[in-house]
């Protein structure tokens, strides 16, 4: 399990990462539907919230099992330090 600042850690990396990840999504994605998105076409922006969603859920899965594996490799080199026998 997480200590507090193990997940406060793991939020602020995710949502900074997210917040790049999502400025360079706008830079290079929306320029190609600048005039769907001009006329407001639903299914654009259907689409647009799909590639959005898709992308945090990889970066959050991402951060998640990296922030997982680190402490349970933290948490077996404890035990194997400290284990009663």
């Amino acid at each position: 399990m997480q200590s507090k600042k193990e997940s406060l850690l793991e939020t602020t990396l995710s949502v900074g990462a997210g917040f790049f990840i999502a400025l360079l999504l706008n830079l290079f994605m929306l320029p190609l539907f600048i005039d769907d998105i001009s006329n407001q076409v639903l299914s654009t922006a259907v689409i647009i919230g799909v590639i959005y969603t898709t992308v945090s859920m990889v970066r959050s899965y991402m951060f998640r099992r990296a922030f997982n594996g680190m402490a349970e490799k933290y948490n077996k080199s404890i035990r194997g330090k400290y284990t009663w026998k």
